[in-house]
């Protein structure tokens, strides 16, 4: 059984552990796409509430706004419109173009266009179609990565939007092949943008996504290969080229769009300032220029962490400055053992508030008892719970956008959250095991009502006790001191115990407590019980003692040996009750009282047990008593000082004939 205590000594902690568990496990079968979408909410809190307000000088959106359709004309531009504005932006200084604009329709004026694209080379950008089976394609596919196949990770695409053939062949007869990039969302089920395929396969060729064009583009190096990522990295990199460095894909392949600058961290241009020559040359000299579109009803509008509608240029401005700074957010490998160690921290934290303290050697039950006393109060294992699953939320958060780590935060936060709670309630309940088991030790030592009366106080080392008007019934087996002499130890306490357990139903079915188990003998009382603001007595509580008396007599024939044995005197009962004032109540210090019914009610019980031999009756009762109940069946035995007292008492005795007992 040594093998088991531990296993006991923990129990609460072990199911805690196991309820949480299993806990976690049922929300994941159950609400695992609930669950990611509460993360990746989290993951736009984050980001919209760590979110960086800087002036980003690197990269200058030009918007074609409202304004510049009002003052241009409704979209689509003609193409010498469009033509002119690439030339503007690299007469001002503008070291790359990347447009988010797919001219699909092949147009009579193409020409101006084609050959603004030819001479500036911007990076143009096409749109493709996942999951969507049936959708057309149009124009013309370009930017293909110089790849054998498409690799397993990358979606396949069931259609594209694509430039118009025209405006690529006229970059391609005089210059190295257009670079193209697709601009294709990776629409959450709540409508936010968070992802973007790196790579889209469409038949064997591999198309980068805008932003990874457009840097492979500022290098002068289209080359880029895929590798699986170590523990500590993500799932898949791109890597191979110095200008990207390593860029960190999860397992589909897709990239996780950093919301890291708040919109107004971006400069933006309207369109129609940059035409009319309106914008300080110095403003784009040497900066890279996103070109795209914020018009409503230009189909180009998004929900992000910062709005539930904003343009298409926030998430490609993000991923841009991102990959520029090499600040792309990765999910590494070991991500699930991140977790598992996050909240197996945060368990040890909450078990040091389960766990018994280490105390000095004594008794076990003691030991336990100050073990739980000394731990934190249960209510606080929840809440602490809640302030560690707290903790690692914003933990995540931070890592999330200061480091560029998403981890993953609900199964260690759900595992904590639930072990503390399920401990508390665990706690609580063995709690009240405990309290039930320790009133039921101290009321089988103590009077049941004393007993839940202390269990409700605080320890004190005042005196606590009342005057009362109490019975009191005193009981001692005669010649029992001898008898132990005599006999056996084990016989000895076999006969003492069922004299206290026959002497503890009588009293008990008589409505009086046992107040002491004084040597062979009891004390047990009637009215002596504690009430708060209660001066009313029991009328009928001398009656009670008395029956007691007779019963307990006639109970104890069956009890005490008979005959005794050889060469001792025989057994017998001697009974005293007196009723009278008397002080019941606790006393002592507060590390170690006792409870006590005091005064001469209970001495002169006392001293009637001592003289039933001598006047050959087994009980006796007192003045008072008799009294009481009026003296009818009741014999005078005259008037003795009892042994101690300074005043003679008369004695009456019961014959124990139920024809001369009224109670009987």
């Amino acid at each position: 059984m040594r093998y088991f205590k531990p296993l006991q000594r923990h129990g609460v902690f072990l199911g805690g552990l196991l309820l949480a568990g299993l806990s976690c496990l049922a929300l994941q079968l159950l609400a695992a796409p609930w669950l990611q979408a509460l993360e990746e909410r989290s993951g736009d809190w984050a980001w919209a509430f760590m979110a960086e307000h800087t002036q980003e000088r690197r990269l200058v959106v030009v918007d074609i706004d409202e304004r510049s359709l009002s003052e241009i004309g409704p979209w689509p531009w003609p193409r010498a419109t469009q033509a002119r504005l690439i030339e503007q932006l690299a007469q001002l200084g503008a070291r790359q173009q990347i447009l988010d604009i797919v001219f699909t329709t092949p147009r009579a004026d193409d020409a101006p266009l084609a050959q603004a694209i030819a001479r500036h080379q911007p990076v143009l950008a096409q749109v493709f179609a996942l999951e969507q089976g049936g959708t057309p394609s149009v124009g013309h596919l370009a930017g293909a990565l110089v790849w054998p196949s498409c690799p397993a990770p990358f979606a396949s695409a069931q259609g594209y939007l694509a430039n118009a053939p025209a405006l690529l062949a006229a970059a391609s007869s005089t210059k190295p092949p257009p670079v193209v990039g697709h601009i294709t969302p990776r629409i959450a089920h709540d409508g936010i943008l968070r992802h973007q395929p790196a790579i889209i396969c469409m038949g064997s060729q591999a198309y980068p996504a805008l932003a990874l064009a457009a840097l492979m583009h500022a290098g002068a190096e289209p080359h880029v290969a895929l590798q699986r990522g170590h523990w500590l990295q993500a799932p898949w990199l791109l890597t191979g080229n110095p200008v990207l460095g390593q860029v960190p894909l999860n397992e589909q392949g897709d990239l996780r769009i950093p919301w890291r600058l708040h919109p107004d961290s971006f400069i933006s241009l309207s369109a129609a300032d940059v035409l009319a020559g309106r914008v300080p040359p110095p403003l784009l000299a040497g900066a890279w220029v996103l070109v795209g579109s914020s018009a409503f009803g230009l189909n180009d509008t998004i929900a992000t962490p910062f709005g539930g509608v904003a343009s298409g240029l926030q998430a490609h401005a993000q991923l841009l400055t991102a990959l520029m700074d090499g600040r792309v957010p990765a999910t590494p490998r070991i991500a699930p053992l991140l977790q598992a160690l996050a909240a197996l921290s945060s368990v040890a934290l909450l078990y040091a508030l389960v766990r018994p303290a280490k105390l000095p050697a004594q008794g076990a039950v003691s030991q336990r008892m100050a073990a739980r006393a000394r731990r934190a109060p249960v209510y606080l294992l929840p809440l602490a719970g809640v302030g560690l699953a707290l903790l690692l939320w914003l933990l995540h958060g931070a890592l999330q956008t200061l480091a560029g780590w998403w981890l993953g935060w609900t199964t260690p936060v759900l595992f904590v959250l639930f072990a503390g709670i399920y401990w508390g309630v665990l706690e609580h309940a063995q709690s009240r095991i405990d309290r039930d088991r320790l009133y039921a030790h101290l009321s089988s030592y103590l009077p049941a009502p004393v007993a839940a009366a202390l269990a409700l106080q605080h320890p004190s080392s005042a005196i606590e006790a009342q005057t009362r008007q109490v019975s009191v019934l005193f009981a001692d087996i005669r010649n029992f001191s001898a008898y132990c002499e005599a006999r056996p130890p084990e016989e000895a306490a076999a006969v003492l115990h069922a004299f206290f357990a026959a002497a503890t139903r009588v009293v008990q079915s008589h409505g009086g407590v046992i107040e002491a188990f004084q040597g062979d003998a009891i004390l047990a009382v009637w009215n002596g019980e504690l009430r708060h603001n209660d001066t009313a007595s029991h009328t009928n509580h001398a009656q009670q003692a008395l029956q007691a008396a007779i019963d307990l007599l006639q109970a104890v024939q069956g009890i005490l040996p008979d005959p005794a044995p050889a060469g001792l005197e025989p057994l017998s009962l001697g009974v005293g009750v007196e009723t009278g004032p008397a002080m019941a109540g606790s006393f002592g210090l507060a590390s170690r009282r006792t409870h006590m019914v005091m005064g001469r009610t209970v001495t002169i019980a006392s001293r009637l047990v001592g003289m039933t031999a001598d006047l050959s009756h087994p009980i006796l009762v007192g003045e008072g008593l008799a009294a009481q109940v009026g003296g009818a069946g009741l014999q005078s035995m005259g008037t003795f000082l009892l042994d101690g007292m300074r005043v003679p008492h008369h004695i009456y005795a019961h014959p124990l004939d139920a024809s001369a007992s009224p109670l009987v």
